[in-house]
């Protein structure tokens, strides 16, 4: 099985939720057996190790391409009615840098990360013929809905995001019909996919997580009063849910308990974090584990977001207990016996932390009913393995038609 796999970012280090689901993916594929040709978009130099360690199991290709929103990029694709998020990777440098890279190359199938791709992998599905097999990492019009809801009406954002919004799932409606396949994160992403072409091929295949990998290490010993926070900081979402949490939920848990603090971790953090009390901002730091290890509590403010975030399942591997609105742990079949508790008001949600902050016992219980369940629901292996096996079948399917054909 040989896949050309085609990413909108270069997924290295794992510093966010999307760089590791496309990591685990080229990855696992490539430990199942599969021959992976592996192109990724990115704005900045890849540092050399990177690549060479890609080498390692699968042959990655480089492309420089400037893909930010700027303000002109922006203005183009609302004046030309195209939606932004997938025609900015459809450009000539990206068509003649790949057309370089395929002439080169065997390949049985290409692989799609993210709905972001889908216009340059259709240019390249009707120039080889090779079926297309679709990640959607999140049902992206879904996601621009949930941000047109937060615009004053009739403002120029909510006038482009409602185009876009529009415009995002036609496109999207067009890549899930015209994949032989599209994976899911979640039934419920299935089910809005299915909305959209009723019968189209969608799978489920949850985020897994490594837990060889993320496990606890019991000789460290957790800081009863830490509340950890991991994010990337350059959506605006995940700045505002969190200011929910610094403003709204964060003093009614110090007013009960003074010494209880907030570490917030990941890249490009807002400089006016560190104005709040109680908050402890530690930015990008290379390796979570260590932190998920010492601390009490995870904490996930998210009010917009589409499928599973795979910070959460990571963090439950270490047998930390989660507090998380009702769409943070979206996608996360929420039972008694999961290890999350959902709050999405700032006192219901204060009560949760101060309960497990009061209650180390019960936090530690709920930790590993955590790692219990994300080893029964969510493994890396069991994942990849319903892509792996599906692609299995499409290019043997493909392949027994070429051959009537002939």
């Amino acid at each position: 099985m040989k896949i050309l796999q085609i990413s909108p970012q270069f997924p290295y280090p794992l510093d966010s939720g999307g760089r590791i689901g496309i990591f685990n993916i080229v990855k696992q594929l490539s430990a199942f057996g599969a021959e992976v040709f592996f192109v990724a978009f990115t704005k900045t130099k890849v540092p050399n190790e990177f690549v060479e360690y890609f080498r390692s199991f699968c042959h990655p290709f480089v492309i420089h391409l400037d893909t930010r929103n700027t303000f002109p990029r922006l203005l183009k694709y609302f004046l030309l009615n195209k939606p932004v998020l997938t025609e900015k990777f459809y450009r000539p440098k990206a068509k003649n840098s790949l057309q370089d890279i395929i002439k080169n190359i065997e390949f049985d199938l290409i692989h799609l990360d993210h709905t972001n791709t889908f216009s340059i992998g259709k240019w390249l599905n009707e120039k080889t013929g090779k079926p297309l097999g679709l990640r959607l990492h999140n049902i992206e019009w879904v996601l621009w809905e949930r941000l047109l809801k937060e615009q004053v009406p009739l403002s120029p954002q909510w006038l482009f995001l409602k185009q876009q919004t529009h415009l995002l799932r036609e496109k999207e409606r067009q890549a899930i019909a015209t994949a032989k396949v599209s994976f899911t994160c979640t039934d419920y992403d299935r089910s809005l996919a299915l909305e959209l072409v009723p019968n189209a091929n969608v799978l489920v295949a949850s985020p897994g997580v490594d837990l060889s990998l993320f496990r606890p290490d019991p000789k460290v010993e957790r800081n009863p009063k830490e509340i950890i926070i991991v994010s990337t900081f350059d959506w605006l979402p995940n700045i505002s849910g969190l200011k929910w949490f610094l403003e709204k939920v964060l003093p009614l848990i110090v007013e009960k308990m003074p010494d209880a603090f907030v570490s917030i971790i990941g890249k490009n953090p807002p400089d006016f974090f560190r104005d709040y009390k109680n908050v402890n901002v530690l930015g990008y730091v290379e390796d979570i584990k260590p932190y998920y290890n010492r601390g009490n509590i995870l904490v996930i403010p998210l009010f917009v977001g589409s499928g599973v975030r795979i910070k959460i399942l990571e963090a439950m591997a270490m047998e930390l207990p989660v507090v998380s609105t009702s769409i943070g742990a979206e996608g996360i079949p929420i039972a008694p016996d999961s290890g999350i508790l959902i709050a999405n008001e700032p006192e219901q949600f204060a009560n949760s932390v101060i309960e497990l902050l009061n209650k180390p016992e019960k936090a530690r219980q709920l930790g590993s009913n955590a790692r219990n369940f994300v080893q029964k629901h969510f493994s890396v292996e069991s994942s990849i393995a319903i892509m792996f096996n599906e692609y299995k079948r499409i290019i043997e399917e493909s392949s027994k038609s070429r051959g009537k054909d002939k």
